[in-house]
């Protein structure tokens, strides 16, 4: 990065010049280290958008290594990080003293100058860290300006920057000279219109977030005023989609990851507004190739694997590979999917998350988008479970929506099933719960999932053996 910055054109005067001078003192900062016998690695956990954001650039224009961290990790986590690398310089919320020894085979070698840690896989359990570049952020945003052909790209941005989908927020309205808008989404989801026109500008949602907004009727014709409504981060189910449709919103459902700085496939709003569902096609920085089991790329129409290569891919996950080798040159995802005959992407789900019920292959993300059209549930996923007989088995947990009695809310949900999916895909237990752990990115939270699930399962057991005495 270089100083080509206008922050009179990314924010309002008062933000502007807070930014700018929060930025030259902590470059300042990372001056003085210059000749200091240890090389800084910096971890930045900002709250504060502002506060972030000068951290962020003058880390990059010192070219500072940097960690990008969670403030709302707690100690578990924060553990974990220690044990991945040690970081001698620290700005924000943290809650161990970072600076201590870490593990000696994952440090050998200091990350080279401008290097961007971005985390990801925090809610599987295991924190890794995505190693990037300020050009691969650039080839991503620049990609994503092409496919739109746009010029500048406004973004209003409501989550938060340690995660790649607000960075990649602010990225693309800096490069190509944008504004840019920090709001709440807990003030939206309240009803609370920020005092800022939506025209020309671009929100990013996942579909969790989508789905609670659009339960507030005020927030629609704000929502449709925006350029566009880049919706991502998991499957969007069929009936959230018509729903944006019916109301007119400019979706525009992309795929992409922390491992390769955000979306490289996008669907045009025009698009999704003239019916179609898929992911869209594939930005110009990027390519996807979809391969059967034997590595072979397969036909359009038929269902793959994923292998993305990108300008944006990441260097690699730190501590899994050495600095002095190549660059990695593709990345060989989880994702099965198709490309249609006009070359647009549908994504079915990943196969970490296939459930093999009876030699059978079954998507978590069908049958979840059929549940999630029952009055009666508000909230699902869909899981496999192990079992002696069909090695495993579908599971419903659901968070109630009203009312109705569970075997009311179940023969609702197995009469939708049987309407539209195959036998085997119809789950074999049904879990009811008050909340689906989710964050704040309306993820699952799969460690506090697993514990529920446990908990329900012993529960219910329980409650059996109690009948049967």
């Amino acid at each position: 990065m270089h100083r080509l910055l206008d922050y009179s054109r990314l924010f309002d005067q008062s933000q502007a010049e807070m930014l700018s001078a929060l930025e030259a003192q902590l470059e300042q900062k990372l001056r003085q280290l210059d000749h200091h016998p240890e090389s800084p690695l910096l971890l930045l956990a900002e709250r504060d958008a502002i506060a972030f954001l000068a951290g962020f650039l003058a880390s990059q224009l010192r070219g500072v290594p940097l960690v990008l961290g969670n403030p709302q990790w707690r100690r578990r986590e924060w553990q974990q990080v220690q044990g991945l690398l040690t970081c001698n310089l620290v700005w924000g919320q943290v809650r161990l003293n970072m600076s201590s020894n870490a593990q000696t085979s994952n440090t050998q070698t200091h990350p080279p100058a401008g290097t961007i840690l971005i985390p990801t896989g925090g809610t599987s359990g295991r924190i890794r860290f995505a190693v990037h570049t300020w050009e691969g952020l650039t080839a991503s945003a620049l990609g994503f300006r092409d496919h739109i052909q746009g010029q500048q790209i406004n973004c209003y941005c409501t989550l938060p920057l340690f995660h790649v989908s607000g960075l990649m927020q602010v990225v693309r309205s800096l490069v190509t000279r944008g504004q840019l808008v920090f709001g709440s989404y807990k003030a939206l989801q309240a009803g609370v219109l920020p005092a800022f026109e939506p025209e020309q500008f671009w929100i990013s949602l996942v579909p969790t977030q989508l789905q609670r907004l659009l339960q507030n009727p005020r927030l629609i014709p704000w929502l449709q005023r925006f350029e566009g409504i880049l919706l991502g981060g998991g499957p969007a189910w069929p009936g959230l989609l018509e729903m944006g449709r019916s109301q007119g919103l400019p979706l525009a459902l992309t795929y992409g990851m922390t491992e390769t700085a955000s979306q490289v496939a996008t669907l045009q709003p025009r698009e999704f507004l003239a019916g179609n569902n898929s992911s869209g096609r594939v930005l110009p920085h990027g390519e996807i190739i979809i391969t059967d089991a034997s590595g072979c790329p397969v036909k359009p129409g038929e269902t793959g694997k994923l292998t993305i290569l990108a300008k944006s891919l990441m260097r690699g996950y730190y501590g899994e590979f050495e600095w002095d080798k190549p660059s990695l040159g593709e990345l060989v995802t989880d994702d099965y999917g198709y490309f249609d005959e006009a070359g647009y992407l549908h994504i079915l789900g990943r196969g970490s998350q296939m459930i093999i019920s009876g030699g059978e292959k079954v998507f978590p993300s069908e049958v979840e988008a059929v549940l999630r059209e029952s009055p009666g549930i508000e909230d699902v996923c869909v899981f496999g479970m192990a079992d002696e007989d069909w090695g495993e088995v579908v599971v419903a947990l659901y968070v109630p929506a009203g009312s109705e009695s569970s075997e009311e809310i179940i023969m609702e949900g197995r009469s939708r099933l049987a309407q539209q999916l195959a036998s085997y895909k119809h789950p074999k237990c049904w879990l009811a719960t008050e909340r689906i752990p989710r964050n704040s990115r309306g993820k699952l939270e799969q460690i506090q999932v697993q514990r529920l699930v446990s908990a329900l399962r012993a529960s219910k057991e329980s409650a059996k053996d109690g009948d049967d005495e």
